[in-house]
């Protein structure tokens, strides 16, 4: 591909035929971007066919660098694609060996309230088996949780292992030690 300048247009040679395009002084290049990407016509199509529909008619230096600094600039597009970096955790991989050696408990709600003053949903769910047992409660207090997973949980399948809990320290050890007074009464 061979080009020269000739009275301000850019003449290029592609696949043996001439093919004329603009030289664009730099103070006009943002509304070409403009017109190119942003404008209703532009359709925000990304650098590529931007890039594209610009060096049909138009040439300047640095052509490229300036389309893709335009398109990641461009609000409009950032806000249809999202963030460009997605953190993940790290996965694990947990095995169990048998029924109700690991429990999972969450507590879900406020809910609308029932006839019985519950808003809450207390819900516990073993590991190995994927059982979930759901309790209606009234509140999410420790001493409400722990009289529950006593009397309905420890009481029929016997005491876990472990248990894994998504909420805060706090709420883990008020449900510990509560759960540790009601087994001694």
């Amino acid at each position: 591909m061979e080009s020269c300048a000739v009275n301000g247009k850019m003449v290029r040679e592609m696949g043996g035929r001439c093919h004329l395009q603009m030289v664009v002084p730099k103070a006009k290049v943002p509304d070409v971007l403009q017109l190119y990407h942003s404008s209703s016509s532009g359709g925000h199509l990304g650098v590529k066919r931007t890039l594209l529909k610009i060096r049909e008619r138009f040439y300047w230096v640095h052509c490229r660098d300036d389309v893709e600094d335009w398109c990641r600039k461009c609000t409009s597009c950032a806000a249809v694609k999202g963030p460009q970096i997605r953190s993940r955790g790290a996965l694990k991989l947990y095995n169990v060996g048998a029924p109700w050696e690991r429990i999972a408990i969450d507590v879900a709600g406020p809910f609308p309230e029932t006839e019985s003053d519950n808003k809450y949903f207390m819900v516990v769910m073993d590991y190995f088996t994927k059982w979930p047992e759901v309790f209606a409660i009234p509140n999410q207090e420790a001493s409400i949780v722990a009289d529950k997973l006593v009397h309905e949980i420890f009481c029929r399948f016997g005491v876990p292992l472990e248990i894994h809990s998504g909420q805060g320290r706090n709420f883990e050890s008020q449900i510990f030690q509560e759960t540790c007074r009601v087994i001694i009464i």
